[in-house]
């Protein structure tokens, strides 16, 4: 069932992440928000953890004041080199929080691309991870800085933060005594091309959870389920199938991070109904393995790239929801149900 235009509107109506993080932290806070993949660690040096909605609520809180000491302009940007994990939706709702737009860019784009984005976004404050597999994203950014004017401050998530960038989980315990700013309007989002990496393209909260709906009333998800999703990135596809999804049905998000099959299967046999985000390209894949046939699956989401074509074999379940997302450009996408 499809919300027809003026009903998705009158939902969406004054809606925005807070308002959606703060009524979850306040009717279910003890109930799992984002969640670590079991192996997170042999990629990360993480432990893998969970937040609730009340500690994410908590959490976004301090580390918005924590960004909001540098006293940027409303609506700057802030680059993001992090995985869609919980450090990258930390990041996300920290950012609106005190008024910035936060731009999430490509894991795997090189040294000059990411100058070229984190230069067009006039991005004056960057945050990362320390660890992604054999990637070192802090370091970039530690360069990335140097080489870009306007970015003045460099934060990093993880306990083995380099020199001359701020530990964010140690100065996130004291950030609760800096003010908040008054914010009179949401800042956007920015998002960027995995394939091209062009951009950064500004899209709104509305936006992003305009598609989230749609996606939503295909799936129907439980509360009682989760949503399971390997894609890396942050354009629209990404954010509305995982993070926006999840907090508009208030249902637990466990992304992957970095594609392990070991990872998915255990994510899978957890003892819930599991929504399945992957890369369309992946779908033949499936089709040939066990997991297709999984009575867990409660539904697939298949995110459909413009240069990767539809490939064979397809899944054929007709007891679940199979939802195709055709990507047109990072900030430009259309939902539709098999």
């Amino acid at each position: 069932m499809r919300a027809e235009p003026d009903e998705a509107a009158a939902l969406l109506d004054g809606l925005h992440f807070d308002t959606l993080l703060q009524a979850l932290a306040a009717g279910r806070g003890y109930e799992p928000a984002l969640r670590d993949p079991p192996g997170r660690q042999g990629w990360s040096d993480v432990v893998p953890g969970s937040l609730s909605f009340a500690q994410l609520h908590a959490a976004t809180d301090r580390l918005a004041r924590l960004l909001a000491i540098n006293r940027a302009q409303p609506g700057a940007r802030v680059a993001i080199l992090a995985p869609l994990g919980p450090e990258a939706v930390l990041s996300v709702l920290a950012c609106l929080r005190a008024g910035l737009s936060p731009m999430l860019m490509p894991m795997h784009g090189n040294e000059l691309e990411l100058l070229r984005l984190i230069e067009a976004a006039d991005a004056v404050m960057a945050l990362g991870v320390a660890r992604v597999g054999p990637l070192r994203p802090l370091l970039m950014l530690r360069e990335l800085a140097v080489r870009a004017f306007g970015t003045r401050f460099v934060g990093g998530f993880g306990a083995e933060v380099p020199d001359g960038i701020a530990p964010l989980d140690k100065l996130m315990d004291s950030a609760t005594l800096h003010p908040l700013p008054e914010v009179e309007r949401r800042s956007g989002l920015q998002v960027v091309d995995a394939m091209t990496m062009a951009g950064p393209v500004e899209i709104s909260e509305r936006d992003v959870l305009g598609k989230a709906l749609e996606i939503s009333r295909l799936l129907k998800p439980m509360e009682s389920s989760r949503i399971v999703t390997t894609l890396v990135g942050g354009d629209l596809a990404a954010l509305a199938s995982g993070p926006a999804m999840a907090m508009l049905t208030g249902v637990e998000l466990l992304p992957l991070g970095l594609f392990s099959l070991g990872d998915l299967q255990a994510c899978i046999e957890g003892g819930r109904n599991v929504h399945l985000v992957l890369p369309g390209t992946m779908e033949p894949a499936l089709a040939h393995s066990r997991l297709s046939a999984h009575p867990a699956l409660a539904s697939l989401v298949f995110v459909q790239r413009p240069a990767g074509g539809r490939a064979l074999p397809a899944i054929d379940r007709p007891d679940i929801a199979i939802v195709d997302i055709d990507v047109a450009g990072a900030a430009e996408i259309t939902v539709s149900r098999r």
